[in-house]
């Protein structure tokens, strides 16, 4: 017996029924955008990398007319990241396995009568029952999203503006342009950067962990006046696939201090990780930061000169602040990972980061450190093109 095949017809039969009770044609074009007002709600309710990679479309359908508003539904984990985004009018945070959460969420998404419902998950699998009814509830005439391609079809049941899906080898952030055109919006002039909003508390509270990292090390003026850079350093990774050993950490950063004495250095992980955190800062006189909340890790980064961390939020926040790192990437990642990017990869192939070689991430890291501040500058840093080591 296929049982996943007899669940997937399950899912798809549910799917024809939510949308055969959707409003709108089938198929149809968005109204003129700078003629009427719009009410839009963005989805993206998964990984944190992946709402920080959305932020650049969340801003161009914002820009795309001052009648339209934007809303998103995120993640429980997710929502932190557009704290303070002036794009964004109101966050709903949806708990994905819990029909309680998706029944209140619908509740209110019934409240606020959207015109728009733009699906920002292009590189999910094709939509099934938890899209449709949070459109359903929602009631919106006009729903964006990627039809046919490679989802299989199932799409183009429930979206009645669709964009191409991009191939599996584009980057998010390139085949995510799709779905500000039917807006409008001029997509090969926009400024797609990624972005992170801060409050200058979250700022203070990050200086002061530098502060303490500074403490630690002797001071040293270089030739051109300037302090050595504050590297931040990253252990964690959702998936143990890609948690490098602390021993490799540890010959890192063992390195890096014997050739940048006064580097002031901050080591920070998820809180699952913290005695690796706290073993690693001790092997190379560094500061072991506690961020048990997402933003004290992002005012981190953003107060920081260089990164070094595996394919995680962490490296997509260090490209929304502008800084220069060494990102841990698998050799295929690339359509998930920072989007232009400051620094360099150093590629991982197979199943696991296990076998990546720590020789190779050492060079990387000290070129890292070695940057100028002038090559280091936001101006210079669209210069300094993602490249393999290793």
């Amino acid at each position: 017996m296929d049982v996943r095949g007899i669940e997937r017809a399950w899912r798809l039969g549910w799917m024809r029924i939510i949308a055969r009770m959707l409003p709108g044609p089938r198929t149809t074009t968005l109204p003129d955008v700078k003629t009427r007002p719009l009410k839009v709600l963005f989805l993206r309710y998964d990984r944190i990398g992946d709402m920080i990679m959305a932020t650049g479309l969340i801003r161009a359908l914002a820009h795309s007319s001052p009648l339209i508003t934007v809303d998103v539904v995120a993640g429980p984990n997710t929502a932190a990241v557009l704290d303070r985004n002036p794009h964004v009018r109101k966050v709903f945070a949806l708990r994905r396995g819990s029909w309680l959460s998706y029944l209140a969420l619908g509740r209110q998404l019934a409240r606020e009568h959207y015109d728009v419902i733009v699906d920002g998950r292009l590189n999910n699998p094709p939509a099934f029952t938890s899209t449709p009814l949070l459109m359903l509830s929602a009631g919106a005439r006009y729903r964006v999203g990627g039809g046919g391609g490679r989802a299989g079809g199932n799409n183009d049941l429930v979206y009645n503006v669709r964009v191409k899906v991009p191939a599996r080898s584009e980057h998010y952030v390139e085949g995510s342009k799709a779905l500000a055109e039917p807006f409008g919006l001029n997509v090969s002039d926009f400024d797609w950067r990624t972005e992170i909003f801060l409050s200058d508390d979250e700022r203070e509270g990050a200086e002061a962990v530098w502060g303490r990292a500074a403490a630690r090390v002797t001071p040293v003026s270089i030739d051109n006046g300037s302090t050595e850079p504050r590297l931040l350093v990253n252990l964690s990774a959702s998936h143990y696939k890609r948690r490098w050993g602390d021993e490799n950490f540890i010959k890192v950063l063992r390195a890096v201090r014997a050739a940048h004495p006064a580097v002031p250095i901050v080591v920070i992980g998820l809180p699952a990780d913290w005695d690796s955190v706290k073993t690693v800062a001790a092997s190379a006189a560094a500061e072991a930061a506690s961020t048990p909340q997402l933003r004290e890790a992002l005012a981190l980064v953003a107060t920081s000169d260089r990164v070094l961390t595996p394919d995680t939020s962490i490296s997509h926040a260090a490209s929304a602040f502008n800084k220069p790192e060494v990102v841990l990437l698998r050799r295929d990642g690339y359509p998930d990972s920072p989007f232009d990017m400051a620094g360099e990869f150093v590629f991982w192939d197979g199943d696991t980061i296990h076998g990546l070689a720590a020789n190779d991430v050492v060079a990387a890291v000290l070129r890292l450190c070695s940057l100028t501040d002038q090559e280091s500058a936001p101006s210079a840093l669209p210069a300094l093109q993602p490249h393999c080591a290793g």
